[in-house]
C-alpha cells in the first residue's frame, strides 16, 4: 500500500489521484450538467482513473521502466455496473481507446463492454472487482450518490415512443457522458502538465483548484462528495457566464453592422429585399416566442441568407441564454468564403473554422502562430462562440466512438446549428442526419435551422424522430409570391439533349460563362476542349482540387469577372452551394430542380441584367450519370413538363423529391 497515490508525472512534480479525480469529476459534471446530468458527469469524472490506486500503476508511475501499461479505466466501470449506472460506466471504460461496443450478458470473448466486464469479475492478480472496492473507500463516496445515477435516457414525452427510440436516445447520452468524461480528463492533464499552452479554459481550472482546496489535494485527501457537487455546480456557473458574455458581445456587434447595412443610402431594389430579410431574421431572433426548435430559414439564391442566418442565430441565442453557434457547411468549397464573411463582422478570436484542409491544421505546433494554436486547440472541443465546420465533421462526430471525435460533443449542446444549404444533406444518411437533429433539439436544448433556396421536404422523417406525433416547423421568413419574384434574375430554357463537342463550341461563343456537369470526366473534356482557343480564361473545378488551389481559383474567376476578361467554368456541382461568383449565364446538366436552381443562383446573382437577358439553359448528354442521380433527372423532367416557370411555386421543389 502506497501512503499517496499519483495519477501523473510532469516536469514540475506529481499529481495526486485525489486532485485528477476530484478536478476531473467537477469538469465533468459541469459539463454534464448542460444537458441535464451533473451526478453521471461528476461520478465518471471521479471514478474514471481508480486503477491508478493499483500496487502496479504506482509502481510504473515512479518507475516507468518497471512494468508495461496498466489497465486503470476498468476498475471505475465496474463501479459504477455494480450500483447500476451503465451509461457512464460506458463512458469511463471508453475514455482512453474509445467508446466499446456493449456486446451481450455473459460474453467473456471479444473486445465488448460486456465481455471486458464479465472478464474483469473473475480476474485475478490486480482484480479490478477488488480496486473498485478499495478505490470507493478511498473516494468516500455516499451510497446516495450512486441513487442519482442513470439507468437510462430520461424520456421527455413518458411512453410515446418505441423501445428502439429508447435504445438510440441511450447511445446518444452515453456519447454526450463520454464526451464530457473526455473533454474534463484531458483539460486537466493538459493544465497539470502545460506551463505553455493558454487555453481558454484554464481560468475555470484556476478557480476550481482554489475552490478544491490545493493543499487538500496534494495530500491525496479528495473532498466530500456534496463539495465535489457544489464545485461542478460552480464550474458550470462559470461556464455559462463566459459563453452567454461572448455571445452578447457577438450579437451587439452584428446588430451594429446590420444597422449600418439597413442604413445604406441608394439601394438597388435586390439590396432593399435583403434586408428586409435581414430585419425579419433579426426580429424574429429577439422574439422570446421563437423559444428553442426546429426552423427553416428558406430565402432565394443572392438574397443574402448567409448574413441574415447568422444574425438570426446570434439573437437567438442571447434571447434563449444558448451558448455558441454553430454554422455546418455541405462543401469545403465554401468554407473560407464562409469564415472570411464571418471574421470581416467578429474577428478571428471569435470565430473557430474546423475542418480538415483548415490553415493551421496544414502546419506543425511549432510552426504555429497564436491564432492557429488557439484555433487547434479550441478545435478539440469547440469552445469558441462561433464554430464554422463542415456536415461530414458534424454528423461523424455524432456517431462515432473515438475520443478525438466525441471530445467536442458535449458542446454541441445549448447551441444555434446553422445548416446550410440544407438540401445536401445525403440522402442515403437522411434518417440518422434528421434523426440526430431531432435529439439534439429535443434533449439538448439546442435549435437547429434548415438554410437553404430549396428547401429539402422532410417533415414526415421528422415527425418520425420527435417524441409527439407532429413537430411544427415555422418558416423564419415566409417569402410571398412577390418576394420571390422580386429576386427572379434568370430565365430558365431547356436545351434538351446536346453532344459534348457541341457543347463545347456553344461555351466557346460566351465570353463568361458557368456550366455545371454531373460528373468530373465530363468537366474536363470540357474544360480541354475550351483551353485549346483560350488557356487563360478556362476554368475547371472539381473535387480532386485540394481546398487551397480551389480558393485560388475562385480569387482568379473574380477578379476576371469584375475586369470584364474571358472567363469559362465548367464545374461539377460544388460550385452550387453559395459560392459567391455572377455569371451573366449560365449552362446546367439535367439533375434534380434544386440542383438547377442552385446553378441559377451563380447567374445574375447581383441583378446587375433583366431576367430575359440572363439564361439558364438546362440540357442532358452523354456519358451517363451516377445512378442516384436518375430519379432526380426523371422528376425534374416530370417537374419541367408540368411547370412552366420553375421559380413562382415552392411546391414544385416538394414535387421534385
Amino acid at each position: 500500500m502506497c501512503a499517496t497515490y499519483y495519477a501523473r508525472t510532469s516536469d514540475h512534480g506529481y499529481e495526486t489521484c485525489a486532485e485528477h479525480l476530484a478536478m476531473a469529476g467537477c469538469l465533468a459534471g459541469g459539463f454534464a450538467k448542460g444537458f441535464g446530468y451533473l451526478d453521471d458527469g461528476l461520478l465518471a469524472g471521479l471514478v474514471h482513473d481508480l486503477g491508478k490506486y493499483s500496487d502496479a500503476f504506482q509502481r510504473r508511475i515512479r518507475n516507468p521502466d518497471h512494468c508495461g501499461p496498466v489497465d486503470h479505466s476498468t476498475a471505475g466501470a465496474l463501479l459504477l455496473m455494480r450500483h447500476v449506472c451503465p451509461l457512464a460506466a460506458m463512458a469511463v471504460a471508453g475514455h482512453h481507446a474509445g467508446l466499446p461496443d456493449l456486446g451481450s450478458y455473459g460474453e467473456l470473448e471479444g473486445p465488448t463492454f460486456m465481455s471486458r466486464m464479465n472478464r474483469a469479475r473473475r480476474a485475478g492478480d490486480c482484480n479490478p472487482l477488488a480496486l473498485a472496492q478499495e478505490g470507493e473507500a478511498q473516494l468516500d463516496i455516499p451510497q446516495s450518490a450512486f441513487l442519482h445515477g442513470t439507468r437510462s435516457a430520461k424520456p421527455v414525452t413518458p411512453g410515446k415512443r418505441s423501445e428502439r427510440w429508447s435504445l438510440y436516445t441511450d447511445m446518444m447520452l452515453t456519447r454526450m457522458l463520454f464526451s464530457a468524461l473526455v473533454d474534463a480528463d484531458r483539460l486537466d492533464a493538459e493544465f497539470f502538465t502545460s506551463n505553455r499552452i493558454d487555453r481558454a479554459e484554464h481560468h475555470i481550472l484556476e478557480s476550481l483548484k482554489k475552490h478544491l482546496g490545493p493543499q487538500n489535494l496534494a495530500s491525496g485527501r479528495v473532498p466530500a462528495f456534496d463539495a465535489l457537487r457544489e464545485a461542478s455546480l460552480t464550474v458550470s456557473v462559470e461556464r455559462d457566464a463566459e459563453d452567454r458574455s461572448r455571445i452578447d458581445r457577438l450579437a451587439a456587434i452584428m446588430e451594429e453592422v446590420a444597422d449600418g447595412y439597413l442604413a445604406a443610402p441608394d439601394k438597388r431594389p435586390i439590396d432593399i429585399r435583403r434586408c428586409e430579410l435581414l430585419e425579419r431574421c433579426l426580429a424574429c431572433g429577439k422574439d422570446p416566442s421563437y423559444g428553442t426548435g426546429l426552423y427553416t430559414l428558406t430565402a432565394p439564391t443572392g438574397s443574402g441568407k448567409t448574413i441574415s442566418s447568422i444574425a438570426f442565430a446570434l439573437e437567438h441565442a442571447r434571447t434563449n441564454n444558448l451558448r455558441r453557434v454553430i454554422y455546418v457547411i455541405p462543401y469545403t468549397s465554401i468554407i473560407d468564403q464562409t469564415v472570411g464573411q464571418f471574421e470581416a463582422i467578429f474577428g478571428t478570436d471569435a470565430v473557430l473554422p474546423h475542418y480538415s484542409e483548415a490553415p493551421y491544421q496544414l502546419k506543425n505546433e511549432s510552426d504555429m502562430d497564436e491564432t492557429d494554436l488557439r484555433r487547434a486547440l479550441a478545435a478539440e472541443n469547440w469552445n469558441a462562440p462561433i464554430v464554422v465546420t463542415t456536415a461530414v465533421q458534424f454528423f461523424e462526430s455524432l456517431y462515432s466512438n473515438a475520443t478525438s471525435r466525441c471530445r467536442k460533443l458535449h458542446n454541441i449542446a445549448d447551441s444555434v446549428i446553422v445548416f446550410d444549404e440544407a438540401q445536401t444533406l445525403p440522402v442515403p444518411y437522411l434518417r440518422p442526419c434528421v434523426r440526430a437533429i431531432a435529439e439534439l433539439v429535443e434533449r439538448y436544448g439546442s435549435t437547429a435551422v434548415l438554410c437553404t433556396a430549396t428547401q429539402p421536404e422532410l417533415q414526415p422523417l421528422f415527425d418520425e424522430s420527435f417524441d409527439g406525433d407532429h413537430v411544427r416547423v415555422p418558416e423564419i421568413s415566409p417569402f410571398t409570391r412577390d418576394d420571390r419574384d422580386s429576386f427572379r434574375r434568370v430565365t430558365i430554357k431547356r436545351l434538351g439533349d446536346i453532344a459534348l463537342d457541341a457543347l463545347a463550341e456553344r461555351l466557346g461563343h460566351h465570353k463568361q460563362v458557368l456550366c455545371v456537369v454531373n460528373t468530373r470526366s465530363k468537366a474536363q473534356y470540357l474544360h480541354d476542349r475550351l483551353a485549346e482557343d483560350d488557356a487563360e480564361g478556362s476554368f475547371c473545378l472539381t473535387t480532386l482540387q485540394c481546398a487551397a488551389d480551389r480558393q485560388r481559383l475562385f480569387a482568379e474567376i473574380r477578379d476576371r469577372l469584375d475586369a470584364g476578361a474571358s472567363c469559362r467554368v465548367v464545374s461539377t456541382s460544388l460550385i452550387e452551394a453559395g459560392v459567391d461568383v455572377d455569371f451573366p449565364v449560365a449552362y446546367r446538366e439535367e439533375a434534380g430542380l434544386d440542383s438547377v436552381i442552385q446553378t441559377a443562383g451563380r447567374c445574375n446573382r447581383e441583378g446587375r441584367r433583366s431576367a430575359s437577358e440572363s439564361v439558364v439553359h438546362v440540357f442532358s448528354t452523354e456519358g451517363g450519370c451516377a445512378p442516384f442521380l436518375r430519379q432526380n433527372i426523371a422528376a425534374f423532367r416530370a417537374v419541367a413538363d408540368r411547370h412552366v416557370d420553375l421559380f413562382r411555386k415552392p411546391e414544385t421543389i416538394r414535387q421534385n423529391q
